[in-house]
């Protein structure tokens, strides 16, 4: 392990379907690790995806993941909701890597990890993203009807 490498870098996956609480859950692990006094990034995977292609354009990639590689923990919200073109997945790989066993990841998508293949666009890559991320995994199986559509009826009742 490399000096500073948290021990307890374990991934957290929540899968579900949208409106299930996974940002929720997410947030609040985010929060918490904040109370500790620990440094945290909450971002969605398109954002994150797109801020990694304009650091290639703007020649500041390397930068930008060191300063990623420096969160104690970083939570990258609604995996899938977005494909990812051949570059972004590749980039956001390397961050995955980055992290595996150094740092904590959180990750929520509404997708079973059989359909992530059409997020990333490639078996191989999929594949390797997977093994990297359910190694020591917790993996939050979020189901039931969405909150928001429930609390929407609650109020139209």
């Amino acid at each position: 392990m490399q000096p500073g490498a948290n021990k307890l870098a374990m991934p957290v996956i929540a899968l579900g379907p949208s409106g299930t609480g996974k940002t929720h859950i997410a947030l609040g692990l985010g929060l918490a690790a904040c109370q500790k006094g620990l440094k945290v990034r909450f971002t969605t995977a398109a954002a994150l995806v797109h801020e990694l292609v304009e650091a290639v354009d703007d020649r500041r990639l390397q930068r930008l993941q060191k300063t990623l590689a420096s969160q104690e923990l970083l939570i990258i919200d609604e995996l899938g909701f977005v494909p990812l073109s051949k570059t972004g997945a590749e980039l956001l790989f390397e961050i995955i890597s980055q992290r595996y066993e150094r740092g904590s990841i959180v990750i929520t998508s509404n997708l079973p990890f059989d359909e992530w293949t059409e997020v990333f666009g490639s078996e191989r890559l999929t594949g390797a993203i997977l093994d990297r991320l359910t190694h020591h995994v917790h993996i939050l199986e979020m189901n039931g009807e969405s909150f928001r559509l429930r609390q929407s009826r609650k109020t139209k009742a």
